[in-house]
């Protein structure tokens, strides 16, 4: 990128005239792009340590599922931006993220290493939190090497603001990709905010505060770079109980930023229940059995899941619908009963589950389309079935009989998805 001047009443007087612009459109879809990607990149991590609770009707639990639930948000506002511009959303291949690993665009010294690690105080102080991490008012924008998630919004802003201040009159920057179209109905989430449809500088501000604010909360001038009070950092905007869109001010724990409501974990006011003993960096290579092949199968849905997320965003109604009959499903039933399924498995034939080291989701890209995962489920289903015929102690005929049954259910809504596929005409 060149240096150029922003217009006299732009953002970047309050933070430095000499910043280096995003100053090109193209350049401006890329950093977009890696925001979709950065905002995905924590869910992973996020869900394996929910998953790994045993328990789940304890704060930890709700607190971590609402943070996951409102992340996936951030990921639709974010693509909405992204398409405002007239870039296209991607998730998968290299745009997948692969664990462990650095967020996007991150400074390696400030930014945490992101692992797929079961829920411990260690976990939520030392990686959740540091990703959550507020930055202050005065925080510069940071496109590279960012210290922050705000930093990095604000460089994003100032390119959307600089861009759209030089285009000629009445032309603008903000133009629907081809083919593409954004979406408002696909949070379901019940924290503050919805998803804002970007057409012009007002609305992507609006959809940018919403994300930076409901994430690392909103640090007043002055304050410290990790606020000392809760209150001072969780303000953010949302649909509020008298019926009216602005700052959310109330007192619930559930209205707190990301950053708090890890702190709630980490500190202890919110205990973590007994987890899974999964292993600590999660690699196929190294599962055996029924390990490995639950592995794959996983990682067959999860990938189904972000083809249909990419079709989902397209113009075309019958790809839309992919969102709330393919890629919901898999979210919030088939990916969670794998994954407590792996959680419950050694990683080894010989094993024992209850001393582990049992399995966790590598959550890895497989170019398998659905059919072949349908086909694997099948497969996987069928030699269940005969292994439990053939079970020679009750132990083991009842953890083939769980299994089964959680095979079962996923079969069943593999072959829905297949239906949905084959009447929409959509390839998965």
């Amino acid at each position: 990128m060149t240096t150029q001047p922003y217009p006299s009443q732009c953002l970047c007087d309050v933070f430095s005239k000499q910043y280096t612009p995003i100053s090109t459109l193209e350049e401006l879809r890329t950093y977009l792009q890696s925001a979709v990607t950065l905002e995905f990149a924590t869910i992973p991590a996020y869900l394996t340590a929910l998953y790994s609770m045993k328990e789940v009707d304890g704060d930890a639990y709700r607190l971590t599922r609402s943070v996951a639930l409102e992340e996936m948000f951030h990921v639709y506002q974010a693509a909405n931006l992204l398409i405002a511009v007239g870039g296209i959303p991607r998730f998968t291949g290299e745009d997948t993220p692969t664990y462990p690993t650095f967020i996007p665009n991150g400074d390696k010294e400030a930014t945490p290493y992101i692992g797929l690690r079961a829920a411990t105080p260690e976990v939520y102080r030392d990686v959740f939190m540091r990703i959550e991490t507020p930055a202050p008012a005065e925080a510069p924008p940071e496109d590279e090497n960012i210290r922050t998630i705000g930093q990095f919004y604000k460089a994003i802003e100032l390119g959307l603001e600089y861009l759209e201040a030089q285009m000629p009159a009445g032309e603008t920057i903000f133009h629907n990709a081809p083919g593409y179209t954004q979406t408002t109905d696909f949070y379901i989430g019940k924290g503050g905010g919805y998803i804002v449809k970007v057409t012009d500088l007002a609305s992507a501000k609006l959809a940018i505060r919403q994300i930076v604010e409901q994430g690392e909360g909103a640090v007043k001038p002055g304050e410290p770079l990790v606020p000392t009070e809760a209150w001072g950092a969780y303000n953010h905007y949302g649909n509020r109980i008298d019926g009216n869109y602005g700052p959310i001010l109330g007192s619930e724990p559930y209205e707190l930023s990301h950053y708090f409501k890890f702190k709630r974990i980490a500190d202890g006011s919110a205990p973590l229940p007994a987890t899974y003993p999964i292993v600590a960096l999660p690699k196929r290579d190294n599962y055996q059995g029924d390990a490995a092949e639950l592995c794959d199968l996983f990682n067959g849905f999860y990938s189904v899941f972000l083809r249909a997320m990419e079709q989902a965003f397209s113009d075309d109604p019958a790809k839309q619908k992919l969102y709330f009959q393919t890629a919901l499903p898999i979210m919030h039933a088939v990916l969670p009963t794998l994954a407590q399924q792996m959680m419950q498995t050694c990683v080894w034939e010989q094993g024992s589950a209850s001393a582990g080291p049992n399995a966790a989701p590598t959550w890895q890209y497989r170019d398998e389309p659905l059919l072949a995962v349908q086909a694997e489920t099948q497969a996987l289903v069928a030699r269940l079935q005969l292994a439990e015929r053939q079970a020679r102690t009750v132990t083991e005929t009842a953890t083939l009989q769980t299994m089964l049954g959680v095979l079962e259910s996923v079969k069943e809504q593999a072959d829905q998805m297949v239906a949905v596929a084959n009447v929409t005409g959509c390839s998965l």
